[in-house]
């Protein structure tokens, strides 16, 4: 029986291979979506869980003071960890970093200086976090101060081999350091990256309550009362804190590591490992599940659509095996059977496709997503996958197979009734209406994208360099500017933090009113006139003016309107202290890119002695020349980084990175979607005019033209896109409006994107209407009636 059930499902598979060939591609490609975006998902939600009772830890946060803000912060004073843990019952381990990685370039082979990120901690975080230990003792790796811990991927790197325990790190600028440990593996999505560990023993900070640079991480016992906890390091805090002290002591808040990843601001730990991609952003996580499902719903659709179709033609097959005695549970399993098989054949092939298209999801993602299938949990959950897709596809089809009368199979007569609202019309009806809801948002989506990168940011970045000054450069800027602009290819040279966003943020005071984090801008006078920002009041600043770059400030519109000024020009603020005069007003600008709104800013000269980024306008002429020519000069005063640098309409176009891989991965599902519903339009139409096959013969021989029976056989999927469309459109808009609501300049919804929708949709299913209905159309009749 089984075998005669294998030889009936390949011979229905080479019989029709055009529908075969279909569905398998429909559901394929449904399938590798969601296994991709399955990979992505567990990646995110698994982000820091391989900690042991990582429930248990908590960053340690403290309330500010009102002068500083009075929101909770984590960047605590080092001698701060040590009180919580002797004073503190409830504690397995406390243990104290230094706020985020810091940046280093280590030396190999004499010569080369490789860039690597460190993190500076007590030996008590590996008793917090789990990152065990390959090679070297646990309970002295930072007896030495001058001892490094490394990761086994870079004992290899460096020293080629993972025992790396004792050997030299060299490292530029801070000397050189004993391997005293070597770290096991440890997952990607993890915050912390700990491949270069040094000990936090060595500052010389660690007494000082002025230094609010460290995190303070606690583990807690089981079933400690966290209430407890959090009152007793307040009053810690309180009893030890200093006069002007950042915050009040007088409460703090444990946060949960565990969910900190989510938390891109005020968790600290989101310093640890900034490299995250598409991730830290459960927005994310929830568009691309949707998306997935979705798509999974049409794929499945698709294939009850075209199965039931093709249900037709296997009634007498039907009828003759229930004459000889086939029962309907045994045609259920058959052809719940053959749905099972075809299922995991397509998982096979989605399998092959995510293989393919791994590499270029992970780029997208910006993170590295593989399929493990030496952890048996993989192939758990792919068979239970491709079992729930073959029986969610299946049953139906099954059931209304097996039901057919096995006399009127054999005579030929038709098993179904004939309402126009059959589930076969229900199921394409959803289809379109998200087909059409998908490419509202792809057009959307693609329009605020177009619209950001070509959005006015109030000053002109074309030819515009910017490059990032390093330690070397920045020591001796005047030297490096003045040679930059000796380079006859470059027509301006500033200093300014662009694309970045202000270069720090000071408080300025005026009629006895405060205003805290105001954002200012360490320039010079090239800075307004290279960037071709419009003054609108006042002058610029002038280097024949000595007192200019003493007491003098620029401000824009915002800080004008904010500071109550109506004619800025002479007003006299109160900067940090010191007395600043407002020589110029300049119109708003976008500082931080397309994606933000103007705010208040301020120029100033340059005050804090150190220059970090640097503006170089090029000529259009020999451009390639020129940026050769800075090249060899920064040879000259950076002997470890090549030359690095950055035109600043691809940087602001690069912060929309994120937006546009998003709008990508809505495209490419969106492509999916709609040519997936076309093939369940060309599964109906086919089954429509299979049906009709007698009718269409009777009325070409009554004198019925082509374009007649055409427009017979169209009118009710016409309706039927109409109708999705009237349906998907409205809730496309109201999607979109609210989601749009979240940026700043965004597009205004217009009709010409329901417009659109409706003409692609009518265009591309009049397409498939006509590739299959025309055969039928032009069969000679004669060939249709002679066995009538």
């Amino acid at each position: 029986m089984l075998k005669n059930y294998i030889t009936t499902t390949l011979r229905g598979i080479k019989r029709n291979k055009v529908f075969t060939l279909i569905n398998l591609t429909g559901l394929s490609v449904a399938m590798a979506c969601f296994i991709l975006v399955g990979l992505y998902v567990r990646y995110e939600l698994s982000y820091d869980q391989f900690h042991e009772d990582v429930e248990d830890i908590h960053l340690v946060k403290m309330k500010k003071t009102e002068q500083f803000g009075g929101s909770y912060d984590p960047y605590l004073p080092p001698p701060f960890g040590k009180l919580i843990k002797e004073g503190t019952p409830g504690l397995e381990e406390v243990t104290t970093t230094v706020a985020g990685a810091g940046g280093m370039y280590v030396v190999k082979n004499g010569t080369d200086y490789i860039r690597e990120n460190f993190y500076t901690i007590e030996s008590s975080f590996f008793n917090v976090f789990t990152f065990p230990i390959l090679y070297g003792d646990k309970s002295n790796l930072f007896d030495d101060p001058n001892s490094v811990v490394i990761s086994r991927e870079m004992a290899l790197k460096y020293f080629g081999s993972e025992n790396a325990i004792g050997e030299t790190l060299s490292v530029d600028g801070k000397g050189n350091f004993r391997v005293t440990g070597v770290l096991k593996d440890f997952p990607n999505n993890s915050q912390f990256q700990p491949h270069f560990s040094f000990s936090l023993n060595d500052m010389e900070s660690l007494d000082s309550w002025g230094y609010n640079t460290f995190f303070i991480y606690i583990k807690t016992l089981p079933n400690s009362d966290l209430t407890e906890i959090r009152k007793r390091i307040a009053t810690i805090y309180n009893t030890n804190k200093p006069e002007e002290a950042m915050y009040e002591g007088s409460e703090a808040e444990l946060g949960s590591f565990a969910n900190s990843y989510w938390q891109l601001s005020g968790s600290g730990a989101s310093l640890n490992n900034r490299d995250r991609g598409l991730g830290a952003n459960k927005d994310v996580i929830y568009l691309c599940s949707g998306l997935a499902i979705l798509l999974l719903f049409i794929a499945l659709a698709n294939y009850v659509n075209m199965a039931t179709a093709k249900a037709m033609e296997r009634a007498k097959e039907v009828g003759i095996r229930k004459v000889n005695g086939a029962t309907q549970n045994q045609l259920i399993k058959q052809f719940l059977g053959e749905t099972l098989f075809f299922a995991l054949l397509c998982l096979v092939v989605a399998v092959i496709m995510v293989e393919i298209l791994l590499p270029s999801v992970s780029q997208i993602m910006g993170i590295s997503l593989k399929m493990d299938y030496e952890d048996i949990t993989i192939l758990g959950y792919l068979l239970a996958y491709a079992l729930f897709c073959g029986l969610l596809a299946g049953i139906y089809p099954a059931v209304l197979l097996s039901r057919f009368n096995p006399v009127k199979a054999l005579k030929g007569q038709k098993q179904q009734g004939h309402s126009r609202f059959s589930h076969r019309s229900v199921l394409l009806f959803f289809q379109f209406t998200i087909s059409a809801f998908m490419i509202i948002v792809l057009l959307v989506a693609n329009k605020q994208i177009n619209h950001y990168i070509n959005f006015d940011l109030g000053f002109n970045k074309e030819r515009v360099v910017s490059i990032s000054m390093t330690k070397e450069m920045s020591e001796r800027h005047q030297v490096f500017l003045q040679e930059i602009k000796n380079i006859s290819g470059v027509e301006g040279v500033t200093m300014g933090p662009l694309p970045g966003g202000a270069f720090g943020f000071n408080t300025l005071e005026y009629k006895e009113k405060t205003f805290k984090n105001v954002p200012r801008v360490e320039t010079d006078e090239s800075f307004i006139t290279m960037l071709e920002i419009p003054l609108l009041a006042g002058r610029n600043f002038d280097p024949e003016i000595a007192s200019d770059f003493d007491n003098s400030i620029i401000i824009n519109e915002s800080l004008a309107k904010k500071l109550e000024l109506v004619d800025p020009i002479g007003a006299t603020l109160i900067f940090e202290g010191s007395t600043k005069r407002v020589i110029g007003l300049i119109k708003d600008f976008l500082i931080t890119g397309s994606m933000s709104t103007a705010g208040d800013l301020m120029l100033t000269p340059l005050l804090s002695g150190r220059v970090n980024n640097l503006l170089i306008k090029v000529n259009a002429q020999n451009m390639a020349s020129t940026l050769g020519q800075i090249d060899a000069i920064w040879d000259q005063f950076d002997y470890k980084d090549s030359y690095q640098y950055q035109f600043l309409d691809d940087a602001y176009e690069e912060k929309l990175s994120r937006l546009q891989n998003l709008t990508l991965i809505i495209n490419g599902v969106t492509f999916a979607i709609v040519v997936i519903s076309l093939f369940g339009l060309f599964s109906l139409v086919a089954f429509q005019t299979s049906q009709r096959i007698k009718e269409i013969g009777i009325r070409k021989v009554l004198g019925a033209s082509a374009n007649n029976i055409l427009f017979i056989l169209a009118k009710p999927y016409a309706w039927l896109i109409l109708l999705s469309s009237l349906v998907s459109i409205p809730l496309a808009y109201y999607f979109m409006g609210n989601a749009l609501n979240q940026y700043p300049n965004r597009i205004d919804l217009d009709a010409s994107f329901g417009v659109i929708t409706v003409i692609s949709i009518l265009g591309f299913s009049a397409l498939v209407l006509l590739s299959r209905a025309l055969s039928t159309i032009r069969t000679n009749p004669v060939d249709i009636l002679r066995n009538e």
